[in-house]
C-alpha cells in the first residue's frame, strides 16, 4: 500500500518509496534482517571506497612528514634570527597547526570529500564554540598580544594589579608569576593585559631611597659627606649613577637626609644592599661622633613641672 498525498490545488506529492507500510518490518526477525542488510550495504560501500581512502591516508602521511620538517626548519630559522624563545614557540605552533590543517584538507579532497562543505561546517562549529568559550578566547588573544609586544620576558620581575613576582611562563591562558615568598600565582592573560604593568627589571638597574636623621647640633655638611662616603663603600651600590645624600626635611627631632643609590634591579639584590647601606650609614655616623637622635616629646604634668620623654641621656 502506497501513500499518495494530493491537494485540490497545486501539484501532488508522491511519497512512493519513501514510506512503504507493506515493506515495514512487522516482527523482530524482519527488523534484524533489515539491520543486517543495511550494515552489509555500508560494509560493501566501505570496501569499494577503501582504495581511495588508503590513497588519501598515504598522501596525508607524506604531507605530514613534509609539514613537520618545514615547521622545524621554520623554528630553527626564527631562533637564529634572535626571536625571543616564547614568541618563537608561539609562531612555530601556529605555522605547524596551519600546515597540518591544510594537508588534512588536501587529503580529504583526494578521497572525494567536498572541502567547501567541511569548511562551512567548521566555520559554524567555530562560531558556536567561540560563544561557549569566550573567556578562554579572550585570554588566548591577550596571551598572543603579550608574547608579540613583550612588555616583559621570562625572568623579569613585574607588578601587575595586585600581583608581584618573577615571570616563569606565558602560555595561551595564564601568566605564571612566582611571588618572592615562593608562591605560584596563575594570572589570566586578560587581567595582565588589562591592567598597568610595572616591569621592575627591564632597565637593568633600580634606585632605592632610605632615610636617616642626624641631630640639629651636628654639622650638616659633615653629616652629608659621612653618609656619602658610607654609600660609596657599600658593595652592590653602583658608581654610575652616583649615589646621593640629599637633605629632605627639617624634622621635629632631627635633620633628615635621603640616601639615594642604584643597584641591580632584582628584589634579592635590592633587599640585601639596603641592609648593607643602613648598617654602613649607622656605623659611619657613630664613628664620626654624630648623633641619630631619638624623638623628643614634652609632657605638661601641671602648671609648674615638665617631663621630657625620649631624649637620649
Amino acid at each position: 500500500m502506497n501513500i499518495l498525498l494530493a491537494q485540490s490545488e497545486g501539484p501532488s506529492v508522491d511519497l512512493e518509496g519513501a514510506v512503504d507500510i507493506d515493506q515495514a518490518p512487522t516482527n523482530l526477525e524482519e527488523a534484524v534482517d533489515v539491520v543486517v542488510t543495511k550494515v552489509g550495504e555500508l560494509w560493501t560501500g566501505l570496501l569499494l571506497s577503501l582504495p581511495i581512502i588508503l590513497i588519501g591516508l598515504v598522501i596525508f602521511a607524506i604531507l605530514l612528514v613534509i609539514v613537520l620538517t618545514v615547521a622545524r626548519t621554520f623554528r630553527r630559522g626564527i631562533s637564529r634570527a634572535g626571536v625571543e624563545p616564547t614568541v618563537a614557540g608561539l609562531l612555530h605552533r601556529i605555522v605547524r597547526t596551519g600546515l597540518i590543517f591544510g594537508a588534512l584538507l588536501f587529503a580529504l579532497s583526494i578521497t572525494g570529500v567536498r572541502v567547501g562543505a567541511v569548511l562551512g561546517a567548521l566555520a559554524v562549529l567555530g562560531f558556536v564554540v567561540g560563544l561557549a568559550v569566550q573567556g578562554i578566547l579572550e585570554n588566548f588573544v591577550a596571551g598572543v598580544i603579550l608574547l608579540i609586544r613583550q612588555p616583559f620576558k621570562i625572568g623579569d620581575q613585574i607588578i601587575s594589579g595586585d600581583y608581584e613576582g618573577t615571570v616563569k611562563e606565558i602560555d595561551f591562558r595564564v601568566t605564571r608569576l612566582v611571588a618572592y615568598d615562593g608562591t605560584l600565582n596563575l594570572v589570566p592573560n586578560s587581567d595582565v593585559y588589562g591592567t598597568p604593568i610595572i616591569n621592575l627589571t627591564r632597565r637593568g638597574k633600580r634606585r632605592t631611597t632610605v632615610g636617616i636623621g642626624v641631630d640639629y647640633r651636628d654639622d650638616q655638611d659633615q653629616a652629608r659627606e659621612v653618609l656619602l662616603e658610607a654609600l660609596r663603600s657599600v658593595d652592590g651600590v653602583m658608581e654610575d649613577p652616583a649615589p646621593q645624600a640629599l637633605l629632605s626635611e627639617l624634622g621635629d627631632s632631627s635633620v633628615n637626609f635621603e640616601l639615594r643609590y642604584w643597584t641591580a634591579p632584582d628584589i634579592a639584590t635590592v633587599v640585601v644592599v639596603r641592609d648593607r647601606v643602613l648598617s654602613a650609614a649607622k656605623r659611619a655616623v657613630d664613628e664620626a661622633g654624630l648623633t641619630i637622635p631619638w624623638p623628643i616629646r614634652t609632657l605638661i604634668v601641671d602648671g609648674d613641672s615638665q617631663i621630657q620623654v625620649g631624649q637620649r641621656p
